[in-house]
């Protein structure tokens, strides 16, 4: 019975264990990270920008898809292109790629082979590293680490709130929010509400991150709420949110913590 147990446990830790393609790998001078989806298949998107051929593929693009393990371990997928041109325009048409992690004395390493679109021939890569079919050519990226688990993080990582010691006379609060390591911010939602007042925070982007402001004017004394919601590149979500409260009379300038999440 012993030995059943442990076989199933040993079962079940293989399950649920990362696969090796998953991670943030080095690309062409840029980052790209490459997690799994319900669906079985792998999507390669792009975390810090990178250069293939002529042009630039930007942060968030999903640079890599419809990646599907094959029987011999390898992944067999596709790659955006873009058009050779200055402008660097998409190409509808995608190319078939192929990827195989390997690995030598430094550790792992992944290896991904391309076919221009339209070629017809789907790249191989043998468990010796050996390739087949290739019409572009290979990259070898390193492994930097692995996708970050932004979701369970505390958001006073990314975010820093204003003070709330005390009450609070000011009309402006400002919060500088700072992007995740290997997986930026996309979307940003900053909120303030108060005696019946919602509106929301304008947001600057700046190298690293985003400056939120918000503005107080108009609200009446008394506790405002200001609520912030992230999503990252890689579909991560964080939200939290920090109370105020605002001065009358002689108190202006003056702040009283009141804090929430």
């Amino acid at each position: 019975m012993l030995l059943g147990v442990s076989l199933l446990w040993a079962t079940a830790s293989a399950a649920q264990a990362t696969p090796p393609i998953e991670g943030v790998w080095s690309f062409n001078g840029g980052r790209i990270a490459i997690q799994g989806g319900q669906s079985g298949e792998f999507t390669g998107t792009v975390v810090a920008p990178t250069t293939f051929s002529l042009c630039t593929h930007p942060v968030g693009e999903d640079i890599w898809t419809s990646m599907t393990q094959q029987p011999d371990g390898s992944y067999w997928g596709l790659h955006q292109w873009f058009f050779e041109s200055s402008e660097c325009v998409r190409n509808p048409a995608l190319g078939q790629s192929a990827w195989r992690v390997l690995q030598n004395a430094q550790g792992r390493y992944l290896r991904v082979c391309f076919s221009e679109p339209g070629s017809g021939l789907q790249p191989t890569i043998a468990p010796d590293g050996l390739v087949a079919d290739a019409t572009f050519g290979c990259v070898d990226s390193s492994l930097l680490s692995a996708v970050p688990d932004v979701s369970s993080t505390p958001l006073s990582r990314y975010v820093s709130f204003p003070s709330n010691k005390g009450c609070t006379g000011r009309r402006v609060l400002r919060i500088h929010i700072r992007d995740p390591k290997n997986d930026p911010i996309k979307t940003i939602s900053v909120t303030v509400s108060g005696g019946g007042v919602s509106r929301k925070a304008k947001v600057k982007r700046v190298k690293g991150g985003a400056v939120a402001t918000i503005n107080l004017s108009g609200l009446p004394a008394g506790s405002v709420s200001v609520k912030v919601r992230l999503v990252t590149i890689l579909g991560q979500h964080l939200s939290g949110s920090r109370h105020y409260r605002r001065c009358g009379g002689a108190k202006r300038g003056r702040l009283l913590r009141t804090f929430g999440a």
